[in-house]
């Protein structure tokens, strides 16, 4: 039998409370103007500089058809630029403009708001405690990526 401290047990333990977590702040809501199709793509873009719509379609998972609508959306709002990529002139790389990065930045804090709530509203004070210290323990893992 498995034991729940099992390096793999705890992985998938911890891969399906980060996206329970997720779920719960994002409670499919739509926050201001900002789609969570738009808000995938600009926080993917953000985070990478610059990517391809078919780049885009692996990092969601979704066909690079789909993406594309997605895309010329972002364009149209003007959050996104398109230039053509200056190695490979058949292929365009996408941008996020400043429009782009302050709609995916109001979003982040209105998500931020959200687990604020979530984690007042839903865990005792002795909860968040036991999270704060179990948080303490998983930041090991990255202090040691540090070294």
């Amino acid at each position: 039998m498995t034991s729940p401290a099992d390096p793999a047990v705890l992985a998938d333990s911890i891969g399906d409370m980060l996206a329970a977590v997720r779920r719960a702040m994002r409670s499919g809501r739509q926050i201001g103007d900002l789609a969570p199709r738009h808000e995938a793509a600009l926080a993917w873009l953000r985070r990478k500089r610059q990517l391809t719509t078919a780049e885009l379609a692996r990092y969601e998972q979704i066909t690079p058809q789909s993406m594309g609508a997605v895309v010329a959306e972002l364009v149209e709002r003007g959050w996104v630029t398109k230039a053509k990529d200056p190695e490979d002139g058949r292929r365009e790389l996408l941008s996020l403009t400043d429009a782009g990065a302050a709609a995916v930045n109001r979003t982040d804090g209105a998500r931020h708001a959200d687990l604020i709530e979530l984690l007042a509203t839903r865990l005792t004070a002795a909860d968040r405690e036991l999270v704060a210290r179990a948080l303490a323990v998983l930041m090991k893992i990255e202090d040691e990526d540090q070294k």
